[in-house]
């Protein structure tokens, strides 16, 4: 049973990996629609998507660091899921934001959004190969051990 859990737990990582960067794209998209149509400084941006469990993290960060850019850092950090290669594209957006005019931001924001278009293709490839490949090592392994074990 611990070998079949423990590839349910690792295929749950990938799928979780595959839906945080979908909700990021996502996220990416409506941001720049507000930043292009509505000027809001990021505090009030954030507060927009209370319902966004990547925001609802950076808003935790800020009442510890007061540092939007320090908080996004955090925020990306947190989540386990997350690649380095997603790790380091998503600070890199955090850094950027609030740096530029409206144009440079909304530009920045498209594309990071197909960056991450591209790394959710990725997850979404190794959540169909790896995926199966965990649960099934996780089942075999515990079976084997049950074997051993009588």
């Amino acid at each position: 049973m611990a070998g079949a859990g423990i590839g349910l737990f690792r295929s749950a990582g990938l799928k979780k990996r595959e839906r945080l960067l979908s909700e990021m794209i996502g996220l990416f998209e409506n941001m720049a629609v507000q930043i292009r149509y509505r000027a809001l400084p990021l505090q009030d941006l954030f507060n927009l998507y209370n319902n966004n469990e990547f925001i609802l993290m950076v808003n935790n960060q800020m009442q510890i660091s007061r540092n939007v850019r320090t908080a996004w850092k955090d925020a990306v950090c947190a989540f386990p899921e997350f690649d380095d290669g997603d790790k380091e594209l998503l600070i890199s957006v955090g850094g950027l934001l609030g740096n530029s005019d409206t144009d440079g931001q909304v530009a920045m924001l498209e594309m990071n959004k197909n960056l991450l278009g591209a790394r959710l293709k990725e997850a979404s490839e190794n959540l169909v190969k790896k995926g199966a490949m965990y649960r099934s090592v996780g089942f075999l392994s515990g079976l084997a051990l049950a074997v051993i074990v009588i």
